[in-house]
């Protein structure tokens, strides 16, 4: 495997690895992509700041940072985590990350990751968020990170990436049967949502404010951010005035931090 050392990384570690965490490049395919991203995290100026510990795509998977330091890729998982990146989209559906393309850059991340699990004695199954932040050993996406510490808002790889498959392949290539997969149906955090906005649809909130107990169920779902959906939202931020803007116990508006908490309280992961 190539070494192409990234440039933003945190020398050694002080707890052991537990945790593998997948991310998408927002990248196209290609057959050099890997080695692009990887060179893009060796000369990042100061305004991004972020690496991973291995880029994969289709045909190669070179290393950014050694397993013994800390790659900037998950605040929240940085510490005890390694970061994989795989050439792709976090909106790609299951079928586009399933084509040929995607087929070769899931077998690279899967010796990958088999390694990883062999050498660090990480089991090879999916956690929910719920379990990643209860200290539980496994693999995650960067949107389980995301969910579990509300430190960014984050949603790669995707609603739709093929997790049954590449874990399939990670237990294979371990020589092991692969554990079954819940399928993941926590909604993604909208980008941009505001009061008073029906775009993007404020719909993925209210079905979270309502499946945590912040909105009456019998309220009638609509795109508009409007004055119910503020209404409950207000009362999450009541309970939870952590995340509110400014220390306010009534904010209507809801930042990525809160809504991953509303979404972790909404369906447990």
């Amino acid at each position: 495997m190539d070494f192409v050392q990234a440039k933003w990384f945190g020398p050694g570690r002080t707890v052991p690895i537990r945790v593998v965490v997948v991310h998408d490049m927002e990248a196209p395919e290609g057959p050099m992509t890997a080695e692009n991203v990887a060179h893009w995290f060796s000369t990042m100026d100061a305004s991004s700041k972020a690496s991973a510990h291995v880029c994969v795509d289709n045909n190669s998977a070179v290393r950014c940072v050694a397993d013994g330091d800390r790659a900037w890729h998950a605040p929240g998982a940085n510490s005890d985590g390694l970061g994989i990146e795989l050439a792709g989209y976090a909106r790609q559906t299951r079928e586009e990350w399933l084509d040929q393309y995607s087929k070769g850059v899931l077998e690279q991340a899967a010796q990958v990751v088999a390694g990883w699990c062999q050498k660090h004695n990480i089991p090879a199954v999916k956690l929910t968020a719920a379990e990643l932040k209860a200290g539980k050993r496994g693999i995650v996406g960067h949107r389980d990170v995301s969910a579990a510490y509300g430190q960014t808002d984050h949603t790669d790889p995707g609603p739709n990436f093929p997790w049954d498959y590449f874990l399939s392949r990670v237990n294979a290539l371990m020589g092991k049967p692969a554990d079954p997969v819940q399928p993941d149906t926590r909604p993604s955090i909208p980008q941009g949502l505001r009061p008073n906005s029906a775009s993007p649809s404020a719909k993925p909130l209210q079905r979270a404010l309502k499946a945590a107990g912040f909105m009456n169920k019998s309220v009638a779902e609509s795109d508009n951010y409007g004055p119910k959906t503020q209404e409950s939202v207000g009362i999450f931020h009541r309970k939870y005035p952590q995340f509110a803007a400014k220390g306010s116990t009534w904010d209507v508006a809801i930042g990525p931090k809160g809504f991953a908490h509303l979404l972790t309280l909404a369906y447990g992961k």
